[in-house]
């Protein structure tokens, strides 16, 4: 009996765990709509922290809404708790059949006891049926979420509205949590004491361009009598920005600027502030109810206009670029530097007239003192070589501007060479000049294009002369056509005169002025990377081209002395060159933006102020050797060409028998003809000055070209012929020695050029004044290694670079943290986009 008991009070089948649940489900049912008005005072609380509200109140409010909001919450809570009845098993049980859905209460069932008939077998056999069958439904029960009824209380759906709130305001404040709840949880409430004397905060913050750092103004101390004195006299830039801070004041402050009056704002319970923009006045003063709490004289400091004058007269470069020299100053810096070119009234009236504004480069970031050198090539425009006059105007942060004296000149203007490139010049400035000789000008353009043979049967010079002949006979508005015609001959003229080195000298500005901009301004390091290689890849295009046109002249065979470096001038070669833009590519890394704009500066000024030549690696006197051996080698080859026109002339002569053999026996005749003597001479000094030659060529180069062996065997035929007097056998001969000497001519050209480019290769050596022996091209001194020395130039080491990168790192890892103030992000943020 004892057992049959236990099994029906704990009947085996009820599930425990899904009674605990529904169970917990009615209770949160009946406490959630007792805890929503707990929940909503605590989410007002919530956004009036987050939102930094309450510390924006006078004290006494930021207590009282305190006050009210605690109370409110407590009350909340009280009635919450109050009358609070934690459900029991019997509502788990009917809560747990309901979500199941199961009718006729099979959990109750299974605690039920059979009444009746316990001793009746088959009642107690039917009474374990219906238990197992209650069993069998109860197997499927479930348990479903709590359903809160607050729908049926907020019918506005407030509920919702306060909790974007709360989720604006913790987004809004994200990361000064702790600080914002510290606020809201102190109220500053004023202290009510007769003897507490205000607190003022005073500073001062000069215009951002300015430079100048902020500065606080300490309150003068008074005196043994309480008697308030003036401070020291205060001078601040013009437009300062005075912001003023009173605390612990029984009235409304007033500050005084000069003669005008303005009254503090209040900010708090006992804190009042201001701000103003310092223009006029002499006198800073603090008054509370008439009592002057603190007192300044007060100097301001006007914005000076721009200083701008030329350093140097404008003069034009080796290059054919202008140059322009100046210096400027301002008491806050240097904004930014413009030439205007105005062209001369005496002009032609064809040529355009609108002024021309030349940007010129500053040295650093505002200077107080700038002095920099710009260099524009204006050589393709219609005013070169014209009268112009030259106007600089120099601007500030704030858009003051100075202006120097007019300076007049001529513009340069680039002079050619080649004949066929001085012709297209000279009708390109015939169109500019005189528009209305259009016709003669494509006429005289034809004409030279029908000569391809004095222009290396160049078809780009061909169809560029063609085309714009036709397009000078055919345009119908010859004003437009002239600009793009100009255009098209200048470009000719420079394929003609140099190749494709005038295209890569304009690239090479282009990048260099890119480059220089970019620094100037907040250009990103990836910026400047690409730059710099552009400006590396352009050096290297114009190193190149250099080197070919030099080649090429020494192909052609022309003059090659003015193309060579006197011995007392420096040199600076690629390798010398690469290290220069991998310096400033180091110093614009690690924030020395204005030493690497410096040194790019120099390496600019370096270069339109040279001149190009092919140092060979040797002795002045081996150099002029050579270049005497090339002429000698081109005076025997002439010689040796009127000797055989003259030897032709004598064979002509010589009379023949039937056989073609010369007859013997003329009178007169002596067995030679007339003049076959002295042409033997003639032809014997030849091969004696020939043999003279190929001695220095084994001197100088090392190596004898064959072809002149072969020259000087044919030479000696030739004299043994003409000494038998028979001229005509000594026409091959002659023949075949100019072929070799021209053979050997050319090989001697290509080793030279060979040993040229394994010494050195192509250089680069100023035109202007040669530098002393112990100075790079720079002019900074050498030390006995060769390398440059760097203590008089404001070069960074490269400790120096390697801390500055370090620095740079360390301040961008404490902007990427979150959890410091704000204030302290600000600074950082700041510092790395000045630096």
């Amino acid at each position: 009996m004892h057992r049959l008991r236990m099994d029906i009070e704990q009947p085996r089948g009820e599930p425990k765990r899904l009674l605990r649940l529904a169970r917990l489900s009615v209770a949160w049912e009946m406490l959630w709509p007792r805890l929503w008005p707990l929940v909503a005072v605590l989410g007002l609380f919530a956004a009036l922290t987050l939102f930094d509200i309450l510390p924006q109140l006078p004290g006494w409010l930021h207590l009282a809404t305190l006050i009210v909001l605690g109370t409110a919450a407590a009350a909340s809570l009280a009635l919450a708790v109050a009358g609070f009845r934690a459900p029991t098993v019997g509502t788990a049980r009917r809560r747990l059949e309901q979500d199941s859905g199961l009718e006729h209460r099979p959990l109750t069932a299974l605690i039920d006891r059979q009444m009746t008939s316990m001793r009746d077998p088959e009642a107690r056999a039917l009474w374990k049926l219906h238990v197992d069958r209650q069993r069998a439904r109860a197997s499927q029960l479930t348990v479903r979420l709590p359903r809160p009824t607050l729908a049926e209380r907020d019918a506005f759906g407030l509920r919702g509205l306060l909790a974007l709130v709360v989720f604006v305001a913790a987004a809004a404040s994200w990361g000064d949590w702790w600080p914002r709840l510290e606020r809201v949880l102190s109220p500053q409430i004023a202290v009510a004491a007769s003897g507490t004397d205000p607190v003022l905060d005073l500073f001062i913050s000069p215009p951002r361009h300015t430079g100048v750092a902020p500065f606080y103004l300490q309150p003068p101390p008074e005196t043994e009598t309480g008697e308030r004195l003036p401070g020291p006299a205060i001078a601040a830039p013009a437009d300062s920005v005075l912001a003023a801070r009173v605390s612990g004041a029984a009235d409304v402050p007033t500050l005084i600027l000069g003669q005008d009056a303005l009254t503090f704002g209040i900010v708090g319970s006992d804190a009042t502030e201001i701000e103003a923009v310092l223009t006029a006045g002499d006198r800073i003063a603090v008054e509370v109810d008439g009592t002057v709490l603190a007192e300044w004289p007060l100097e301001l400091i006007p914005d000076l206009v721009p200083e701008i004058a030329f350093a140097d007269t404008p003069t034009g470069t080796e290059r054919g670029a202008l140059r322009l020299h100046y210096t400027a100053e301002d008491d806050y810096g240097v904004a930014t530097v413009r030439a205007t070119v105005t062209l001369s009234p005496d002009a032609p009236e064809a040529l355009p007239r609108a002024p021309m504004q030349l940007e010129l480069t500053v040295p650093g970031r505002q200077p107080s003192d700038a002095e920099g050198v710009s260099f524009h090539d204006l050589t393709p425009h219609p005013w070169a070589g014209q009268s112009v006059s030259i106007l600089l105007t120099a601007t500030d942060a704030i858009g003051q501007s100075g202006t120097s004296e007019t300076v007049d000149m001529v513009l340069p203007e680039r002079t050619f060479e080649h004949p066929i490139a001085r012709a297209i010049i000279d009708q390109r400035r015939t169109l500019l000049l005189y528009p209305e000789q259009a016709a003669e000008v494509s006429e005289s353009l034809e004409t030279l294009s029908l000569r391809p043979d004095r222009y290396y049967d160049d078809a780009v010079v061909f169809l560029a002369l063609r085309t714009a002949s036709r397009r000078l006979t055919l345009a119908d508005n010859l004003g437009d056509a002239i600009a793009s015609i100009e255009r098209l001959l200048w470009d000719t003229a420079l394929r003609l005169e140099d190749g494709d080195l005038s295209l890569a000298e304009r690239d090479l500005r282009a990048a260099q002025q890119a480059l220089m901009d970019a620094l100037a301004g907040d250009a990103s390091d990836e910026e400047i990377a690409r730059l710099m290689d552009e400006l590396r890849q352009a050096m290297d295009r114009y190193l190149q081209a250099l080197e070919e046109n030099l080649m090429e002249q020494l192909a052609r065979g022309e003059d090659l002395q003015p193309m060579m470096i006197p011995p007392n001038a420096n040199t600076i070669n690629r390798q010398q060159l690469d290290e220069m833009l991998r310096q400033m590519q180091e110093l614009s890394e690690s924030g020395a933006r204005d030493a690497a704009r410096d040194m790019l500066a120099q390496l600019q000024n370096m270069l339109e102020n040279l001149e190009t030549g092919m140092a060979l690696q040797q002795q002045q006197q081996q150099q002029s050797q050579m270049m005497s051996l090339l002429e000698d080698m081109q005076a025997l080859m002439e010689a040796q060409q009127e000797l055989l026109d003259q030897t032709f002339q004598q064979s002509q002569s010589v009379p023949e028998n039937g056989q073609g053999q010369p007859q013997q026996g003329q009178p007169g005749q002596q067995g030679q003809q007339p003049g076959a003597g002295e042409s033997e001479a003639v032809q014997e000094a030849l091969r004696r000055a020939l043999g003279q030659m190929m001695r220095e060529m084994g001197e100088l180069a090392g190596d004898i070209p064959a072809p002149l062996g072969r020259a000087e065997q044919a030479m000696r035929s030739s004299s043994d012929a003409l000494g038998r007097g028979r001229p005509d056998q000594a026409i091959d001969p002659q023949t075949e020695a100019l072929d070799a000497l021209q053979q050997g001519l050319q090989s001697f050209v290509d080793q030279m050029l060979e040993q040229m480019a394994q010494q050195q290769g192509t250089q680069v050596g100023p035109a202007a004044q040669p530098l002393p022996s112990n100075t790079d091209p720079l002019g900074r001194p050498l030390r006995n290694s060769g390398t440059v020395s760097t203590e008089d130039v404001a070069i960074p080491q490269e400790s120096d670079m390697q801390r500055s990168r370090e620095i740079l790192r360390e301040l961008r890892r404490r902007l990427g943290e979150r959890q410091r103030p704000e204030l302290e992000r600000n600074y950082i943020e700041r510092l790395l986009r000045r630096f």
